[in-house]
């Protein structure tokens, strides 16, 4: 009867250990680095997964065109990273201008796709937006 009691104490200590495990990561499924402003900017725009450099890149983004059909006031980073779970943070310099620094999923669900975008707004002001993509078990 003890030896059941042992196990029975065991078999529910490891079941309770399962509800200390964190939370898993939220999934960055691409980055947009977007020139909302009228005049063109050198982006410098760095992106770190869990601490390593994963993609280092300047773009020279275009003036936005609301009136043209052309991308060139976008880039578009989707392919940078191993894993799409981890603790992502970025940096970007507009025009060599101060370092912006922010960490993308800051206020993302758990297990939650999503989509971030850098804004380069009127002189050169940068501002950031994050799109949840729905809830996912993968």
């Amino acid at each position: 009867m003890l030896a059941g009691s042992v196990a029975g104490l065991f078999g529910g200590g490891a079941g309770c250990l399962g509800a200390l495990d964190s939370p898993p990561d939220p999934i960055l499924r691409d980055v947009t680095v977007r020139n909302a402003d009228d005049q063109p900017h050198a982006v410098a725009f760095a992106l770190d997964r869990e601490g390593e450099r994963v993609h280092d890149a300047t773009y020279e983004l275009a003036a936005r065109d609301f009136e043209g059909d052309g991308s060139d006031h976008l880039a578009g980073v989707d392919d940078a990273w191993d894993s799409p779970r981890g603790a992502f943070r970025a940096a970007v310099r507009v025009d060599g201008g101060p370092r912006t620094a922010f960490r993308l999923d800051d206020g993302v669900s758990p297990g939650t796709p999503y989509r971030y975008e850098v804004r380069i707004l009127d002189g050169g002001e940068v501002s950031t937006w994050v799109s949840e993509l729905g809830t996912t078990t993968a």
